[in-house]
């Protein structure tokens, strides 16, 4: 696989990689439950693209990170009189663990390309309690304590690279919309969606690597 096939010719794609990508910040979220699967494979092969474009690249596995459910409390939604500083994105999330590090990702980073398994239709079930836990974001943005100016945002572009190995008959517009919610409630707009599947698959069941 060449490195930089990922673009096909897009025009969205590529004038995102002509802004200066020298001075971009990529931020690459693998929603795999694995570590050492094909969507990991893929990121690495994406990660060296975008550093041949220029772009400074922070990779985070969903695999590496202990991320807990998003539990509705509402304590991430900001409450009459209460004040924050300038430039806030978002009131911190009550829950202490890796997601914390993932918020402080997303506030500076310039786009987001995120690798996905297919599990079917939808994301891996702990990619799923990442989507979730962007919950800050809407409540920042869109809930019912909203202090963002939403006439005055510029949403930044989210790459969705769709990995499997195919033959569901349903397909996988489950995921599609699941991270257009999720990241649209989050300040990002789906520039686009790279179909991968069947990318780095074994030809043969006997081929395929198993993990304990």
């Amino acid at each position: 696989m060449a490195v930089v096939s990922w673009r096909r010719g897009h025009s969205v794609i590529a004038a995102v990689a002509s802004e200066g990508a020298a001075e971009r910040h990529a931020l690459l979220i693998c929603g795999a439950a694995r570590l050492r699967g094909v969507s990991t494979r893929y990121g690495d092969e994406l990660a060296q693209c975008l550093r041949a474009e220029g772009a400074r690249v922070t990779t985070w596995h969903a695999a590496a990170h202990d991320v807990a459910d998003c539990v509705g409390c509402a304590a991430c939604r900001p409450r009459a009189g209460e004040e924050f500083a300038p430039g806030t994105l978002r009131k911190e999330c009550v829950i202490d663990d890796d997601m914390r590090a993932l918020y402080g990702l997303l506030d500076a980073a310039d786009e987001v390309h995120l690798v996905c398994p297919v599990y079917f239709g939808g994301p891996t079930g702990r990619f799923k309690c990442v989507l979730d836990r962007l919950q800050p974001y809407w409540e920042w943005r869109i809930g019912p304590g909203a202090r963002l100016d939403r006439a005055r945002e510029v949403k930044r572009p989210a790459y969705l690279h769709v990995i499997g190995a195919g033959g569901d008959p349903f397909g996988y517009d489950a995921l599609t919309v699941i991270v257009r919610s999720a990241l649209g409630s989050s300040g990002f707009f789906v520039a686009d969606v790279i179909d991968r599947i069947g990318w780095g698959q074994p030809r043969e069941e006997s081929e395929k690597t198993r993990f304990s």
